[in-house]
């Protein structure tokens, strides 16, 4: 693992520690224990995470645009691929909303949860470190790694701890997911062949790519992102999984997963794809109009609050892709 003064403040993996802990925590929760115990494990796993985060926003160089606390580690060198992680200005916030958040879905399941307790806190103990480490990843495998495993906690919480509905609301969201993430992966394998042969985040974005392959690179990606925003009109999960799903599966997905996809669109396609981002800027604005006034009209007629949160999500993630 290499560290460079300059871009690595803390001088040690500490992004990586705080995708470590809360996954080891989740392993302690295979042990057999009480229910008590588990509790108490998760939230001081959550915890844990939380102060060995508060050196970032500390050390985080605010005078400086350039990628902070990286670490790289050579992965599959015939792939020019390599274990990249870094923050900067736009995913520091993201990362601390992550590990903040996460000790209120604990607390917030603390009672309601009787059953499988160990299991599900392991699930919310997965998703912490994989919201993480999506925010943190500087290369599109890790990054696209894990995008997709952060749908199997999120598909188990919403189908084994949800409601009696639960199980539909967790397939649809699965096969939404997966629908969309297919063109991403095929973007990805597209951008890796014309992009100089490099999964590296920073260094595709100085790629240069022609236009019109920018063009169809982006909508690629767009759709894979769209999906987890979302946005109208592939936004047919969002309402039955935040409605059947449990208090802190929701609470995840309103303040957390919402924003990946809106992350990717800040991270990904606007960097690499300028050209495409400009050439289909009408498009995006018409979608993005139309998701805030559909969340905001279905959002009046909601009685049960989940889906009032669901549908006023859609709505502001709307005026978010809108700016």
């Amino acid at each position: 693992m290499t560290f460079d003064p300059f871009y690595n403040a803390a001088g040690m993996p500490l992004l990586s520690i705080l995708m470590l802990i809360p996954a080891a925590g989740a392993l302690a929760l295979l042990i057999p224990m009480s229910t008590a115990s588990a509790r108490v494990l998760a939230f001081a796993a959550t915890v844990v995470t939380a102060l060995f985060s508060l050196p970032l926003p500390a050390l985080f160089n605010k005078a400086g645009s350039q990628m902070q606390f990286v670490e790289r580690i050579p992965w599959v060198a015939a792939w020019n691929l390599e274990y990249s992680v870094g923050i900067d200005g736009i995913s520091l916030p993201l990362v601390l909303l992550t590990v903040l958040i996460s000790p209120v879905c604990v607390l917030a399941s603390w009672q309601s949860i009787k059953t499988g307790v160990r299991g599900y806190l392991a699930c919310l103990l997965l998703m912490e470190s994989i919201m993480i480490g999506i925010f943190v990843s500087l290369n599109l495998i890790l990054f696209f790694f894990f995008w997709e495993a952060m749908l199997i906690p999120m598909y188990l919480l919403i189908g084994m701890w949800g409601t009696e509905r639960g199980r539909a609301a967790a397939m649809k969201f699965l096969l939404f997911t997966l629908g969309g993430s297919i063109f991403m992966l095929v973007g990805i394998i597209a951008l890796y062949l014309l992009g100089g042969r490099t999964f590296d985040i920073l260094a595709l974005s100085k790629a240069g790519l022609p236009n019109g392959v920018q063009v169809w690179l982006f909508m690629a990606f767009f759709l894979g992102f769209a999906v987890k925003v979302p946005v109208v009109p592939f936004h047919g999960w969002q309402p039955d999984a935040y409605a059947e799903a449990p208090t802190a599966a929701t609470i995840i997905m309103a303040a957390v997963l919402a924003k990946m996809g809106t992350y990717g669109f800040i991270r990904i396609l606007f960097p690499l794809f300028p050209h495409a981002a400009w050439t289909l800027l009408e498009p995006m604005l018409a979608l993005s109009v139309i998701t805030v006034l559909y969340g905001a009209y279905c959002a009046l007629a909601q009685q049960d609050l989940k889906r009032l949160v669901a549908y006023s999500s859609l709505s502001h993630m709307g005026f978010i892709l809108l700016g």
